[in-house]
């Protein structure tokens, strides 16, 4: 599911937007001066896809409708009843209304009391049987559409002090008892490392599973194998594991084994297993070399990146030595947290929402912002839509964009 237009009504008591969101490069960009809206407008379909309906308790506006591609119609009005403010959120298809639902004040100051655990909890429970048809459809078109929003504060983020993980990581307490301050960059690489050893581990189960049957297998292959094919497979097997070595994850030397017409069975064997033991790997493989090729054509100063099993990513100097993530300027922290996010912890048919990604960024890197956002566009298969006042971000591409002071409804 992907969405196609939203329409805003007395935005902040000030703006009307009928805001076209998708076109053919699945990526919209927003601008216009300070207080139009850009970031707002963002939170409003990050908050309702993620379920956050109290957010539009405290937004100013009349209505707001968000359309999508399947005939979905989401029409969010507000009203004021007794001294409350009520939202009123209707979900529609094909112009019949499928559930109703009035969110009042006190039901959200209610909600914004409790822990989020017994929020969810309670929310199933507590709720009229007249609503369950609506947070039926509400968690329905929420698991139709995950919205990711990368925000512009990117460089410290709030983790549970529970997460060991993040044991030896920096921190800073002051806020809630179980959570504390972590860099974000440390972070994002802890991530990695997490993710790098469960691609590992499933592929030393697969690797058991395929030698454990290889017998069986090799005894019933009927199939054959010209040197031409051969070489073929054994180059491309070879170009992989090489990728593999280059990040880490291979330290197998591949052997060349001698091509024989006799034993083209058994060489068939071979490189099917060896094909389907790396396979694991293809998903990662391609977001690795996008990443680390990304940032080292950014040629920061005298320093590149290298994925580590054991600690996700680290820096090195021109001479090798490595340096501490926090110690890279803020620009290069902000360049590789906002990469960092797009490629790994977004998924395909995700709608990514980036709110001012020229923070901190070199009006070089600006430029190349949208070349970069297109290359992982093409990989990860998404819609995004960037908020910004950036003419760098925007460079030639004036053809993506959505400019509010110009194009608002008067």
């Amino acid at each position: 599911m992907k969405l196609t237009k939203i329409e805003i009504k007395g935005l902040f008591d000030l703006f009307d937007y009928e805001i076209p969101l998708i076109n053919e490069e699945n990526l919209l960009i927003i601008t216009g001066p300070n207080g139009f809206g850009k970031t707002m407008i963002l939170n409003i379909i990050d908050s309702f896809f993620n379920n956050r309906l109290d957010f539009f308790q405290k937004l100013i506006f009349e209505y707001i409708t968000i359309y999508t591609d399947n005939n979905l119609q989401i029409e969010i009005a507000k009203y004021s009843d007794n001294g409350n403010d009520d939202v009123n959120i209707e979900i529609i298809e094909n112009k019949t209304i499928l559930a109703t639902l009035t969110h009042s004040s006190l039901k959200s100051d209610l909600l914004k009391s409790l822990s989020e655990k017994v929020r969810e909890s309670s929310l199933v429970k507590q709720i009229k049987d007249s609503n369950i048809q609506f947070y039926k459809q509400l968690f329905s078109i929420s698991g139709s559409l995950k919205v990711h929003l990368i925000k512009e504060q990117r460089l410290i983020k709030r983790e549970s002090i529970k997460n060991l993980e993040f044991a030896n990581a920096h921190f800073d307490f002051g806020m809630d008892e179980n959570d504390y301050i972590i860099d974000t960059i440390e972070g994002s690489a802890i991530e990695l490392k997490d993710l790098l050893n469960r691609y590992l581990q499933t592929s030393y189960t697969t690797t058991q599973q395929i030698d454990s049957s290889f017998p069986k297998r090799l005894l019933n292959e009927k199939g054959t194998l010209s040197i031409n094919e051969f070489d073929k497979k054994f180059k491309s097997l070879k170009e992989k594991i090489e990728k593999l070595k280059r990040f880490g994850l291979s330290e197998s030397e591949q052997e060349i084994p001698e091509y024989d017409e006799k034993n083209a069975s058994v060489l068939l064997v071979y490189l099917k297993d060896s094909e389907e033991k790396i396979s694991v790997f293809n998903g990662l493989l391609s977001r690795l070399e996008l990443f680390t090729g990304t940032l080292n054509e950014r040629r920061f100063t005298f320093k590149s990146i290298k994925i580590d099993k054991n600690k996700g990513f680290i820096f090195l100097t021109k001479n090798d030595v490595e340096l501490k993530l926090t110690d890279l300027s803020s620009g290069e922290q902000h360049e590789v947290v906002l990469l960092y996010e797009l490629i790994f912890k977004t998924n395909p048919n995700t709608l990514v929402l980036i709110d001012e990604p020229e923070i901190s960024l070199h009006v070089t890197w600006q430029k190349e912002f949208l070349s970069d956002l297109l290359k992982i566009l093409e990989l990860q298969k998404m819609q995004v839509i960037v908020a910004t006042h950036s003419p760098q971000i925007i460079n030639d591409r004036w053809d993506l964009v959505f400019n509010l002071e110009t194009q608002m409804i008067q």
